[in-house]
């Protein structure tokens, strides 16, 4: 019966988030992928290969950057993603699971 109560409450009272659209959110904004290795290698291609068309096909159509971000195998761009860049959708990572996965399921021993 409580729950019952809880949910009419909630639905006469309860004021909703009037979200925007994709398009309006990222109209002119700017989408940064950071890549956590050195210029040349394969995630910096692939990202870079990645923000050509990446902007085209995001509504809104944001300007793609991508930033290297080297360090500790790609541990200090992933620390900088959890803990400075804003949570809003205009940060991504690219990296390898290995320094994301090595301390949940243990490190790979060689051969």
């Amino acid at each position: 019966m409580l729950h019952v109560l809880i949910a009419l409450i909630m639905t006469f009272f309860w004021n909703e988030a009037r979200a925007e659209s994709v398009a309006d959110f990222y109209k002119n904004k700017q989408i940064n992928i950071v890549v956590g290795y050195g210029t040349g290698g394969a995630y910096d291609l692939y990202a870079r290969l990645l923000s050509r068309y990446m902007g085209q096909n995001i509504p809104g159509h944001p300007k793609i950057i991508v930033q290297n971000m080297p360090g500790a195998g790609g541990v200090r761009a992933m620390e900088y993603l959890a803990t400075q860049a804003p949570k809003d959708g205009t940060w991504i990572g690219a990296f390898a699971s290995g320094p994301l996965l090595d301390p949940v399921i243990g490190a790979r021993k060689p051969p």
